[in-house]
């Protein structure tokens, strides 16, 4: 048998790889020993988590620091059932973290399973699935250091010559002793739900929903809707509520898996009984509902169970709205009442529907088929660790994302062209609403609305907080309340974190501010790492199309693809679930189509130079090329000079 040798280039490429992860655990190790870092994260949610290692991957010193007891923010925390609207807007990080959360799947029960098949290609884990897919994904790199319940007191500013803040270091209350710590950084990124790191530096913030004349609206401020339509009463008025919150809750009707509620300790059967009114009189009909007619939304997971949401609109909710305006800027002892009247509000609920007895019996006998699920949340007597907060404080930045960068580009099937996106969305504008129906719409929740644009840019200059050289935010986002009510999902602020992370390593490498990034190098490695910057429904991050088309999709070239006055305009239609749709029509590129003239002349009109337009004229003469090809070859030659 002929013995294997291996290649020079493998043992080299083994060489470097050894190399870079003994560099690593010693940078790991003096960094604990001096607690001083290239790039300090507050909050390890999954934004935090993509920032990690994105900026790790590149041999940066990496901070993760979390007041919880667990990493993951709210996808570990019981939000499992992950919204957007279609797959074609996901990228980079979150598609990683999906492919592996199949395989998971795959090789645990078979690729033919019912468990894979309810994973919807990795979007759907259970959250000790993802707890244990990101502690994996963080465990590759020896450069990220962990700290668990830790807890921001005070932010260390220095003084850049320029006038803006620098930030030195953050002092940190380790909550399990009370001892305090010191971590110095030279980036520092907020990915907390809060924006608490921006706002101990002071920088500024908002709360709550602009009026409508402050960015021209249609759905700022205080506002009724119903069926696709703004109702009287609708003053636009500012405030500083915010939208409801609610725990995602994780329960199975698998009977081998299922822990009945129990009574909790504060309950009081008086607060409830009004739900059995609505029962009675059939406002809904179901009390668990995979439509929207019921009280607690079932949205299925693999094995079983169901990541458990607020309805909105619901004449019940599991929202306590109006009762978390002050969680945003609140104290732990705030926050930490909130967080348990919201506990006892939703578990209460469930005890209820499950055992009183003014509850119609048939729907008292469907309530108790679901029960905790006793393998999930081992050790927080199988309750999620996490409130969902849809929305907290939001930044004010180099650049604020409003409902105007949502709507259409003049003649044009796509959003407004945004030159400077680092990542993009595909959601709703989309509010849970902020107050409990009044005597003015005594069946509506105040602030409630929902309108679908077309997929969205979003810029650099969100994450930017004014006055700043070395922060950034990933989840805070500098955005009005409409804006962000379209942002605020979970791959999104992942492709954000993305950004950020890769931003920290642009900075770090080339010893410029954040301010001062080039944001079109940015692109180019959020490119190169599988990110979007651009939605293009039929070129994925493994097409050889994928890196050209996103560069020039984000200079405009895909905006005017189809006429809009020869369409005749059809929605995508649903997949699965309530919120899931086929790929946004109209938002192909047909890399493989030949390229014809009149568009490989629009092309060229959009090209900058006269010069580079002569050697893509040089280029275009060549041969007959396909879309595709000829973006590539584009690419090569002058991509970077654009």
């Amino acid at each position: 048998m002929k013995k294997f040798i291996p290649s020079v280039k493998i043992i080299f490429l083994f060489i470097a790889i050894l190399h870079f992860y003994q560099i690593s655990a010693e940078i790991s190790q003096n960094n604990r020993n001096n607690n001083q870092y290239d790039v300090v994260i507050y909050g390890v949610t999954f934004s935090g988590i993509a920032a990690a290692i994105n900026a790790a991957k590149f041999g940066h010193s990496v901070a993760l620091v979390e007041e919880y007891s667990h990493i993951g923010g709210l996808i570990t925390g019981g939000l499992s059932y992950t919204d957007f609207l279609s797959y074609e807007v996901l990228g980079g990080t979150f598609s990683d973290y999906i492919q592996k959360v199949e395989q998971y799947y795959i090789d645990l029960y078979g690729p033919s399973s019912q468990q894979v098949k309810d994973s919807h290609k990795g979007i759907h884990a259970e959250p000790h699935v993802t707890l244990k897919i990101f502690h994996q994904m963080i465990g590759s790199y020896p450069n990220i250091n962990i700290f668990l319940k830790y807890r921001l007191e005070n932010v260390i500013l220095g003084e850049r010559t320029n006038n803006l803040k620098w930030i030195h270091s953050i002092r940190l209350l380790n909550l399990n002793d009370q001892t305090r710590i010191e971590l110095k950084g030279k980036r520092f990124i907020d990915a907390t739900y809060e924006g608490d790191l921006a706002a101990h530096a002071g920088a500024k913030y908002r709360v709550g929903r602009e009026n409508r004349q402050e960015y021209g609206e249609v759905f700022a401020g205080k506002i009724y809707f119903e069926n696709g339509r703004i109702l009287l009463g609708s003053t636009g008025e500012g405030d500083k509520k915010v939208q409801g919150y609610n725990f995602r809750i994780i329960m199975t009707n698998n009977a081998e898996n299922r822990r009945m509620i129990e009574k909790p300790a504060n309950y009081n059967r008086e607060k409830f009984l009004p739900i059995a009114e609505v029962l009675i009189k059939g406002k809904v009909s179901q009390i668990f509902s995979e439509s929207r007619d019921g009280i607690f939304r079932i949205q299925m997971l693999p094995n079983q169970k169901s990541d458990m949401n607020d309805i909105k609109n619901s004449p019940v909710r599991m929202a306590l709205l109006g009762q978390n305006y002050a969680y945003p800027e609140g104290s732990p002892e705030i926050r930490a009442a909130i967080f348990n009247a919201h506990k006892e509000h939703n578990l209460g609920m469930l005890y209820f529907v499950q055992n009183d007895s003014a509850v119609p019996e048939k729907l008292q006998k469907e309530a108790k088929e679901w029960g905790l699920a006793i393998d999930e949340f081992v050790d927080n007597d199988n309750f999620p660790y996490r409130l969902y907060i849809r929305e907290a404080r939001r930044i004010i930045g180099q650049f604020v994302f409003t409902e105007h960068d949502v709507s259409l580009a003049q003649n044009s099937i796509r959003s407004v062209l945004k030159e400077d996106a680092i990542a993009i969305g595909d959601y709703a504008l989309n509010c849970h609403g902020e107050e409990p129906p009044g005597p003015l719409y005594p069946h509506l929740t105040g602030g409630d609305f929902s309108f679908r644009p077309a997929p969205f840019q979003i810029p650099y200059g969100v994450l930017v907080p004014l006055g700043f050289d070395n922060l950034l935010v990933s989840i805070a986002i500098s955005a009005s309340h409409v804006g962000f009510s379209g942002i605020r999902l979970e791959p999104t602020w992942t492709a954000l974190g993305q950004a950020a992370g890769l931003a920290a390593h642009q900075s770090l490498k080339l010893d410029s501010t954040f301010p001062e990034i080039d944001v079109t190098r940015l692109q180019q490695i959020l490119h190169d790492e599988g990110a979007k910057t651009c939605y293009i429904s039929d070129v994925d991050s493994y097409s050889p199309y994928f890196k050209s088309s996103q560069f020039f999709g984000t200079r405009g070239f895909f905006h005017h693809l189809i006429n809009i006055d020869t369409i005749n305009f059809q929605p995508a239609n649903r997949t699965f679930g309530l919120q899931y749709f086929e790929a946004h029509p109209y938002h192909k590129l047909e890399p493989d189509h030949n390229l014809d003239a009149n568009l490989a002349m629009h092309w060229l009109s959009l090209l900058p130079t006269e010069k580079i337009k002569k050697e893509a004229e040089s280029i275009l003469r060549s041969r007959t090329w396909t879309r595709g090809e000829f973006l590539n070859r584009l690419h090569e030659i002058i991509g970077d000079s654009l």
